[in-house]
Protein backbone atom coordinates (compact mmCIF):
# COMPACT_ATOMS: atom_id res chain seq x y z
CA UNK A 1 0.00 0.00 0.00
CA UNK A 2 1.00 3.41 -1.10
CA UNK A 3 1.61 5.85 2.30
CA UNK A 4 2.22 10.01 1.86
CA UNK A 5 3.20 11.34 5.12
CA UNK A 6 2.72 14.76 5.15
CA UNK A 7 4.04 15.75 8.37
CA UNK A 8 8.07 15.59 8.77
CA UNK A 9 10.80 17.76 9.26
CA UNK A 10 14.58 18.12 7.72
CA UNK A 11 17.42 20.15 8.68
CA UNK A 12 20.77 20.70 7.32
CA UNK A 13 24.00 19.71 9.07
CA UNK A 14 24.95 22.97 10.38
CA UNK A 15 21.75 22.97 13.55
CA UNK A 16 21.74 19.16 13.38
CA UNK A 17 25.38 19.20 14.82
CA UNK A 18 24.65 21.99 17.34
CA UNK A 19 21.06 22.94 17.73
CA UNK A 20 22.17 24.98 20.38
CA UNK A 21 24.93 27.13 18.36
CA UNK A 22 22.98 27.74 15.21
CA UNK A 23 19.53 28.51 17.35
CA UNK A 24 20.30 31.20 19.58
CA UNK A 25 22.04 33.97 17.82
CA UNK A 26 19.04 33.78 15.25
CA UNK A 27 16.56 33.83 18.07
CA UNK A 28 14.79 30.87 18.18
CA UNK A 29 14.53 30.25 21.74
CA UNK A 30 11.12 28.12 21.19
CA UNK A 31 13.20 25.83 18.74
CA UNK A 32 16.25 25.26 20.88
CA UNK A 33 14.11 24.09 24.27
CA UNK A 34 11.97 21.79 22.13
CA UNK A 35 14.87 20.07 20.32
CA UNK A 36 17.66 20.00 22.47
CA UNK A 37 16.29 20.70 25.98
CA UNK A 38 18.92 21.57 29.10
CA UNK A 39 16.73 19.94 31.81
CA UNK A 40 15.47 16.14 30.25
CA UNK A 41 16.96 14.19 27.39
CA UNK A 42 15.28 14.93 23.94
CA UNK A 43 13.46 12.74 21.92
CA UNK A 44 14.50 14.89 18.85
CA UNK A 45 16.03 12.92 16.19
CA UNK A 46 17.76 13.68 13.25
CA UNK A 47 18.16 12.66 10.03
CA UNK A 48 20.13 13.69 6.79
CA UNK A 49 18.50 13.33 3.36
CA UNK A 50 19.98 10.04 2.72
CA UNK A 51 18.76 8.90 5.67
CA UNK A 52 15.64 9.94 5.01
CA UNK A 53 15.27 8.68 1.88
CA UNK A 54 16.40 4.90 3.43
CA UNK A 55 14.05 4.91 6.01
CA UNK A 56 10.75 5.87 3.54
CA UNK A 57 12.06 2.68 1.31
CA UNK A 58 12.24 0.65 3.99
CA UNK A 59 8.82 1.43 5.38
CA UNK A 60 7.23 1.64 1.77
CA UNK A 61 6.48 5.15 2.02
CA UNK A 62 5.99 6.75 -1.27
CA UNK A 63 6.45 10.65 -0.63
CA UNK A 64 7.07 13.06 2.04
CA UNK A 65 5.80 16.64 2.82
CA UNK A 66 8.70 18.34 5.18
CA UNK A 67 6.48 21.03 7.12
CA UNK A 68 8.64 24.21 8.29
CA UNK A 69 8.92 24.86 11.60
CA UNK A 70 7.06 27.94 13.59
CA UNK A 71 10.05 30.31 13.59
CA UNK A 72 10.16 33.19 15.89
CA UNK A 73 12.52 34.97 13.88
CA UNK A 74 10.82 35.91 9.77
CA UNK A 75 15.03 35.61 8.50
CA UNK A 76 14.94 32.35 9.65
CA UNK A 77 12.17 31.11 7.45
CA UNK A 78 13.64 31.77 4.56
CA UNK A 79 16.79 30.34 5.54
CA UNK A 80 14.56 27.14 6.22
CA UNK A 81 13.05 27.65 2.66
CA UNK A 82 16.17 27.68 0.85
CA UNK A 83 17.08 24.52 2.04
CA UNK A 84 13.29 23.17 1.22
CA UNK A 85 13.52 24.13 -1.86
CA UNK A 86 16.88 22.77 -2.95
CA UNK A 87 15.47 19.58 -1.68
CA UNK A 88 12.34 19.70 -3.16
CA UNK A 89 14.04 20.07 -6.78
CA UNK A 90 16.78 17.23 -6.06
CA UNK A 91 14.05 14.67 -4.92
CA UNK A 92 10.63 15.93 -6.66
CA UNK A 93 9.01 12.55 -6.74
CA UNK A 94 9.66 11.58 -3.25
CA UNK A 95 9.90 15.11 -1.45
CA UNK A 96 7.80 18.08 -1.38
CA UNK A 97 7.74 20.93 1.14
CA UNK A 98 5.09 23.71 3.31
CA UNK A 99 7.08 26.89 3.16
CA UNK A 100 8.11 28.52 6.59
CA UNK A 101 5.88 31.74 7.17
CA UNK A 102 5.93 33.91 10.17
CA UNK A 103 2.63 36.53 9.59
CA UNK A 104 4.34 39.27 11.83
CA UNK A 105 6.82 39.71 8.79
CA UNK A 106 6.02 42.76 7.19
CA UNK A 107 5.84 41.54 3.39
CA UNK A 108 4.41 37.91 5.33
CA UNK A 109 1.01 38.21 3.05
CA UNK A 110 0.66 38.12 -0.15
CA UNK A 111 4.24 38.68 -1.03
CA UNK A 112 5.45 35.37 0.93
CA UNK A 113 2.47 33.43 -0.18
CA UNK A 114 2.98 34.34 -3.90
CA UNK A 115 7.33 33.15 -3.63
CA UNK A 116 6.08 29.91 -2.01
CA UNK A 117 3.40 29.29 -4.60
CA UNK A 118 5.60 30.13 -7.47
CA UNK A 119 8.78 28.18 -5.44
CA UNK A 120 6.69 24.79 -6.02
CA UNK A 121 5.75 24.80 -1.84
CA UNK A 122 2.41 23.08 -1.62
CA UNK A 123 1.29 24.90 1.70
CA UNK A 124 1.85 26.67 4.34
CA UNK A 125 3.34 25.93 7.86
CA UNK A 126 3.67 24.19 10.13
CA UNK A 127 2.70 27.56 12.13
CA UNK A 128 2.28 28.41 15.65
CA UNK A 129 1.28 32.19 16.42
CA UNK A 130 1.70 31.57 20.03
CA UNK A 131 4.58 31.16 19.54
CA UNK A 132 5.27 33.50 16.84
CA UNK A 133 4.29 36.72 18.31
CA UNK A 134 0.43 36.85 17.15
CA UNK A 135 -2.82 35.25 17.69
CA UNK A 136 -5.20 33.61 15.33
CA UNK A 137 -7.45 36.55 15.03
CA UNK A 138 -5.02 39.27 14.60
CA UNK A 139 -5.06 40.86 10.97
CA UNK A 140 -1.42 39.92 10.18
CA UNK A 141 -2.48 36.65 10.52
CA UNK A 142 -6.04 36.49 8.40
CA UNK A 143 -4.37 38.38 5.78
CA UNK A 144 -1.78 35.27 5.26
CA UNK A 145 -5.29 33.03 5.72
CA UNK A 146 -7.34 35.01 2.58
CA UNK A 147 -3.55 35.12 0.70
CA UNK A 148 -3.76 31.37 0.97
CA UNK A 149 -7.29 31.03 -0.23
CA UNK A 150 -6.62 33.58 -2.93
CA UNK A 151 -3.69 30.90 -4.10
CA UNK A 152 -5.20 27.41 -3.11
CA UNK A 153 -2.46 26.83 -0.37
CA UNK A 154 -3.07 24.25 2.83
CA UNK A 155 -2.23 26.15 6.08
CA UNK A 156 -0.97 23.05 8.51
CA UNK A 157 -1.70 24.52 12.33
CA UNK A 158 0.41 23.11 15.40
CA UNK A 159 -2.48 21.99 18.11
CA UNK A 160 -1.35 21.51 21.79
CA UNK A 161 -3.72 18.94 23.53
CA UNK A 162 -5.23 21.10 26.45
CA UNK A 163 -5.12 18.23 29.14
CA UNK A 164 -2.11 15.57 29.38
CA UNK A 165 1.62 15.21 30.51
CA UNK A 166 4.51 18.39 29.84
CA UNK A 167 7.03 18.13 27.31
CA UNK A 168 9.49 20.59 26.02
CA UNK A 169 8.66 23.24 24.27
CA UNK A 170 4.58 22.92 25.31
CA UNK A 171 2.42 25.99 24.68
CA UNK A 172 -1.34 25.84 25.12
CA UNK A 173 -3.27 26.63 22.15
CA UNK A 174 -6.79 27.50 22.79
CA UNK A 175 -9.05 25.42 20.82
CA UNK A 176 -11.89 28.03 20.38
CA UNK A 177 -9.50 30.11 18.53
CA UNK A 178 -9.42 27.33 15.80
CA UNK A 179 -13.15 26.79 15.82
CA UNK A 180 -13.44 30.95 15.19
CA UNK A 181 -10.69 30.66 12.42
CA UNK A 182 -12.12 27.13 10.75
CA UNK A 183 -15.89 29.38 10.83
CA UNK A 184 -14.43 32.51 9.57
CA UNK A 185 -13.23 31.41 7.02
CA UNK A 186 -14.91 27.91 5.78
CA UNK A 187 -12.44 28.01 2.24
CA UNK A 188 -9.63 28.24 3.87
CA UNK A 189 -7.52 24.47 3.32
CA UNK A 190 -6.65 24.01 7.48
CA UNK A 191 -4.84 20.70 8.73
CA UNK A 192 -4.76 20.89 12.49
CA UNK A 193 -1.91 19.03 13.33
CA UNK A 194 -1.63 16.33 16.27
CA UNK A 195 -4.91 15.08 15.80
CA UNK A 196 -6.07 19.00 16.25
CA UNK A 197 -5.92 18.51 20.04
CA UNK A 198 -8.71 16.31 19.94
CA UNK A 199 -11.17 18.72 18.43
CA UNK A 200 -12.65 16.50 16.19
CA UNK A 201 -14.18 14.93 19.19
CA UNK A 202 -15.97 18.29 20.17
CA UNK A 203 -17.28 17.64 16.81
CA UNK A 204 -19.68 16.02 17.84
CA UNK A 205 -21.25 18.96 18.77
CA UNK A 206 -23.19 20.36 15.77
CA UNK A 207 -22.30 23.93 16.02
CA UNK A 208 -18.40 22.93 15.93
CA UNK A 209 -19.11 20.28 13.16
CA UNK A 210 -20.34 22.68 11.10
CA UNK A 211 -17.93 24.98 11.78
CA UNK A 212 -15.10 22.28 11.32
CA UNK A 213 -16.59 21.22 8.30
CA UNK A 214 -13.67 22.01 5.91
CA UNK A 215 -10.56 20.66 8.50
CA UNK A 216 -8.64 18.01 8.08
CA UNK A 217 -6.28 16.83 10.75
CA UNK A 218 -2.85 15.08 10.53
CA UNK A 219 -1.72 12.18 13.38
CA UNK A 220 2.12 13.68 13.77
CA UNK A 221 3.26 12.52 17.40
CA UNK A 222 0.62 10.44 17.88
CA UNK A 223 2.84 7.08 19.89
CA UNK A 224 4.25 10.38 22.36
CA UNK A 225 0.32 11.78 23.25
CA UNK A 226 -2.21 8.84 22.80
CA UNK A 227 -3.34 5.43 22.77
CA UNK A 228 -3.60 3.80 19.14
CA UNK A 229 -7.43 3.95 20.25
CA UNK A 230 -7.48 7.08 19.28
CA UNK A 231 -7.12 6.03 15.37
CA UNK A 232 -10.32 4.10 16.05
CA UNK A 233 -12.14 7.05 18.16
CA UNK A 234 -11.64 9.47 15.80
CA UNK A 235 -12.93 7.80 12.53
CA UNK A 236 -15.71 7.05 14.29
CA UNK A 237 -16.52 10.96 15.20
CA UNK A 238 -15.71 11.87 12.24
CA UNK A 239 -14.92 9.51 9.63
CA UNK A 240 -12.24 8.86 7.73
CA UNK A 241 -12.21 11.45 5.25
CA UNK A 242 -10.12 14.31 7.14
CA UNK A 243 -7.55 12.41 8.33
CA UNK A 244 -3.93 12.59 7.15
CA UNK A 245 -1.21 10.66 8.22
CA UNK A 246 1.56 12.76 9.10
CA UNK A 247 4.72 10.61 12.05
CA UNK A 248 6.91 13.86 13.03
CA UNK A 249 9.97 11.93 11.60
CA UNK A 250 12.35 12.17 12.30
CA UNK A 251 10.79 12.89 16.03
CA UNK A 252 11.55 9.64 18.51
CA UNK A 253 7.67 8.41 18.91
CA UNK A 254 9.05 5.40 20.82
CA UNK A 255 12.05 6.68 23.35
CA UNK A 256 11.49 4.06 24.98
CA UNK A 257 11.70 1.53 22.78
CA UNK A 258 14.17 2.55 19.78
CA UNK A 259 17.01 4.95 19.67
CA UNK A 260 16.82 5.63 16.30
CA UNK A 261 13.43 7.18 14.28
CA UNK A 262 11.76 5.24 12.14
CA UNK A 263 8.52 5.13 10.08
CA UNK A 264 7.60 1.43 9.92
CA UNK A 265 7.05 1.18 13.76
CA UNK A 266 4.62 3.55 13.67
CA UNK A 267 2.71 2.58 10.63
CA UNK A 268 2.22 -0.90 11.88
CA UNK A 269 0.53 1.02 15.08
CA UNK A 270 -1.88 2.41 12.80
CA UNK A 271 -2.37 -1.16 10.70
CA UNK A 272 -3.01 -2.85 14.00
CA UNK A 273 -5.70 -0.45 15.30
CA UNK A 274 -8.78 -1.25 14.16
CA UNK A 275 -9.17 0.31 10.55
CA UNK A 276 -10.78 -1.15 7.96
CA UNK A 277 -8.93 -1.28 4.34
CA UNK A 278 -10.86 1.36 2.60
CA UNK A 279 -10.13 3.22 6.10
CA UNK A 280 -5.99 2.79 6.01
CA UNK A 281 -6.13 3.84 2.31
CA UNK A 282 -7.65 6.78 2.58
CA UNK A 283 -5.47 7.69 5.74
CA UNK A 284 -2.30 6.91 4.62
CA UNK A 285 -2.08 8.37 0.84
CA UNK A 286 -5.50 8.78 -0.45
CA UNK A 287 -6.96 11.96 1.59
CA UNK A 288 -3.73 13.78 1.23
CA UNK A 289 -3.55 13.20 -3.38
CA UNK A 290 -7.05 14.92 -2.91
CA UNK A 291 -5.47 17.82 -0.70
CA UNK A 292 -2.13 17.92 -2.41
CA UNK A 293 -3.03 16.95 -6.08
Amino acid sequence: MPVIDVHTHLYPDEPRRDPRGWGEPRGEAHWCNCVAPTDMPSIQGWATVDTLLRDMDAAGVEKVILLGWYWENPQTCEEQNQWYARWMREHPDRIGAFAALNATAPDAAPDAIDRAADNGFLGIGECLPQVQGHTLRERCWTQVVEACIERDLPINLHVTEPAGHDYPGKVQTPLEDYVWLAGEYPQAKLILAHWGGLLPLFEMNPTVRRKMANVLYDTAASPLLYDKAVFRTVLDAIGPERILYGSDYPLRLYPGRLKEPDFHTFLDEIRSAGLSQDELDAVLHGNARKLLG
